[in-house]
């Protein structure tokens, strides 16, 4: 049991890490409901990635990388309609990006169907059936992620609390690309381990249960990654105990621990 384990461990362990950090990335500059948007667009790139990869005859692991270059591919000119913020709100363009890239998927996966790869595992993942180069990729991602905020995050948060001042010496657009960068890499690593519809469980649920006893974005930062890695590993412990998908449970558990912390705050055991 323990060697069918193995590389799921680790690549919870990973992809835990990198969404408890760049959750914190995201809560703070406010772009869960982005985050959110971007998990759908996602989902058509997953696909189209895996029926180009079919085409070429490609293996099972060779399969795993082109369902991250197509995830990665797809997120930014869907994730571009963003920036049509003539035609409404940002609320509008998230809803045109959802809506889009939902359809998108399920087009691409019924119009070249049957597919080498299930939609389920598109939709709330496959941990148990990871490759190495699923986990290798999520690494790089990591490694990737921890360099950039190892010589970034006090910038990063200074946009965050203050655009205006961060402005002065700085250029807003980049920060702002940095950090789209940042949602849109964790979100395609997830895609293994939860798939585009429960990252954003992942993504969200670390960063916010610590927001609710952090004081300071130093703990923040140090505090969801820990999370993230305990709800991943929770998740896939019920789910074995239990004979339950793995997905789904991971997403139970990240929302029972984020009621859990909001329960302890409102009882006055959060942050002083």
């Amino acid at each position: 049991m323990l060697s069918i384990l193995t590389l799921p461990i680790i690549e919870l362990i990973v992809v835990g890490a990198l969404a408890g950090l760049v959750g914190c990335v995201a809560l703070l500059n406010r772009q869960i409901f982005f985050a959110e948007a971007i998990t759908h667009a996602t989902f058509p790139g997953a696909v189209l990635g895996v029926i180009i990869g079919a085409a070429f005859g490609l293996n099972q692991a060779q399969l795993s990388l082109a369902l991250f270059a197509g995830a990665l591919l797809m997120c930014w000119p869907i994730g571009a309609l963003f920036s049509l913020s003539r035609v409404g709100t940002s609320q509008s363009a998230a809803g045109l990006v959802l809506t889009t890239g939902f359809a998108l998927g399920y087009f691409l996966n019924k119009l070249c169907a049957p597919l080498p790869i299930k939609v389920e595992s598109f939709l709330v993942g496959s941990v148990l059936t990871v490759t190495a180069v699923d986990v290798l990729l999520a690494v790089v991602l990591l490694a990737i992620v921890l360099v950039v905020l190892a010589g970034g995050w006090r910038r990063l948060v200074f946009y965050a609390f203050d655009p205006a001042g961060f402005a002065v010496a700085h250029k807003r657009h980049l920060a702002q690309g940095l950090i789209s960068g940042l949602i849109v890499l964790s979100l395609v690593a997830l895609i293994p381990a939860v798939g585009t519809i429960l990252s954003i469980a992942l993504l969200a649920a670390p960063a916010a249960t610590a927001a609710v006893f952090a004081t300071r974005p130093s703990t923040l930062f140090l505090t969801a990654p820990l999370l993230g890695v305990a709800i991943g590993l929770g998740g896939l412990a019920v789910a074995v105990a239990c004979h339950l998908s793995a997905g789904g449970c991971i997403g139970l558990v990240a929302a029972m621990v984020f009621a859990a912390a909001k329960l302890a705050s409102l009882a006055g055991l959060g942050r002083g």
